[in-house]
């Protein structure tokens, strides 16, 4: 069955080891239960308990009645765009994003050892803010997606300094678990939120880890990979880091959108840990993309029909059988990052070439967007446009003649400030925007 706290190390061990454990590592990496294609970001390594399959042990989950109060309650996700209260956002941090100071209000539950924080200013992605429920869970992943910055009971969070009762930093290359007994984090089990919180970019293209649930009431023990417990029960009852597996058998509705499909495929072949203790059987959501969450068919909190009576204890090891993977399904084509026009594609000396355009992301207050010229052979800087607060951004200049004739007597031009040269015929305009790439490119003829 499930290692206890006190087989952590050789439990390390033998997922190193194992050939049984090997096997599950290979499986995931190449396996046919492998993610669907185009898999997306994935927390920790290979190793990880997160990212090993698992297998049923049991026929049964004597443990059904502890999962809810009602024996027919169906898994529902808490933090769906139209249930946020309680969800658990996730926010990913882009080069040159600012960075903001931490204030934590209750340093008596700091986390120590591995996952300890260790002070410095967390990265302020565009947009960033905790959960409005009281539990204010917020996660920030770095730029380079190797470090999670985690909170519990996060009350502000932005260019002004993020404020929290509990903050713990993740080692995403590491092995998802603290090696230190009795450890918080923005969990209850001292488990990560990264791996426990469904995302919808997930949803939609598939989920390749175990996944997190919670139950209205939990024991005082725990087990690994679980390090702390804020239960009360006995020994008999659930206890946080047991794992459980959905049946294999369990039918797949025929209308079930990509997002349930993907859900159900992960819970037979990865499982989920039982991470927080909460209103009734649930998995928390990041709610911040309603638009992928659409396309993934998960519009509700209630979009799922299986029960605690449904789910198996389990352990490491390759599922049995295998299901198929659904379908892989990508995201909708998104707009141009940056999308530059100009009021006509002929400019008269004389004239003011008009340039207008649009950024279709998010970006931080200030950037500002650099037009180019391509003359003389290479890209060079025509002028800076500040980005309003709507996106867009709009700049003129005029073409005019330079000092100084040529033997033919063409004179120079220059565009604004920038010496285009004697013979130039057309112009071709561009935008860059720090962080977000480059615009299309628009040509213009130059008329004398």
């Amino acid at each position: 069955m499930l290692q206890t706290q006190n087989n952590r190390w050789t439990h390390a061990c033998r997922v190193l080891r194992c050939p049984l454990a090997c096997a599950a590592v290979l499986l995931v990496l190449a396996g046919p239960a492998a993610a669907p294609a185009g898999a997306i970001f994935r927390a920790f390594s290979n190793s990880s308990p997160w990212n090993i399959t698992a297998a049923a042990t049991a026929p049964t989950n004597p443990y059904a009645s502890q999962f809810a109060d009602s024996p027919n309650f169906a898994m529902k996700l808490s933090g769906t765009p139209d249930n946020i209260t309680h969800g658990s956002p996730v926010f990913f941090a882009r080069p040159g994003d600012p960075t903001a100071p931490v204030r934590v209000t209750q340093p008596d539950w700091a986390a120590h050892g591995d996952t300890k924080w260790d002070g410095k200013p967390v990265p302020v992605p565009v947009g960033v803010a905790p959960a409005p429920g009281p539990d204010g869970h917020l996660t920030v992943v770095s730029a380079d997606n190797r470090v999670a910055w985690e909170f519990y009971g996060c009350s502000q969070a932005g260019t002004m300094g993020y404020v929290t009762r509990v903050i713990v930093k993740w080692n995403l290359t590491g092995p998802g678990w603290s090696s230190q007994d009795n450890n918080t984090s923005a969990r209850g089990s001292g488990m990560p939120l990264i791996s426990t919180s469904l995302r919808a970019d997930e949803a939609l293209r598939g989920i390749q880890h175990a996944l997190g649930i919670t139950v209205p009431r939990v024991s005082s023990d725990y087990t690994w990979p679980a390090a702390h417990s804020d239960g009360r029960q006995g020994p008999s009852a659930i206890q946080y880091g047991m794992r459980f597996v959905l049946r294999p058998d369990f039918p797949v509705p025929p209308n079930a959108s990509i997002g349930v499909q993907n859900v159900i495929y992960a819970l037979k072949v990865y499982g989920a840990f039982v991470v927080d203790q909460g209103a009734d059987f649930v998995m928390d959501a990041d709610y911040t993309h309603p638009d992928v969450w659409q396309q993934a068919g998960i519009t509700s909190y209630k979009s799922f029909n299986f029960t605690a009576a449904d789910m198996r204890p389990a352990e490491e090891g390759p599922p049995s059988p295998i299901p198929n993977p659904p379908a892989p399904v990508w995201e909708s084509k998104k707009p141009r990052a940056i999308v530059l026009r100009t009021r006509s594609r002929r400019l008269w000396l004389g004239g003011r070439l008009l340039i207008e355009g649009k950024v279709n992301r998010d970006v931080v207050p200030g950037t500002v967007a650099k037009l180019q010229v391509r003359a003389r052979h290479a890209w060079r800087a025509l002028v800076l446009s500040p980005i309003r607060a709507d996106g867009t951004f709009a700049e003129s200049a005029r073409l005019a003649s330079a000092r100084g004739t040529s033997r033919r007597g063409r004179a120079p031009l220059r565009l604004h400030r920038l010496h285009l040269g004697r013979n130039v015929q057309s112009l071709k305009v561009r935008v860059v925007v720090p962080g977000l790439g480059r615009s299309n490119v628009v040509r213009i003829f130059i008329r004398r």
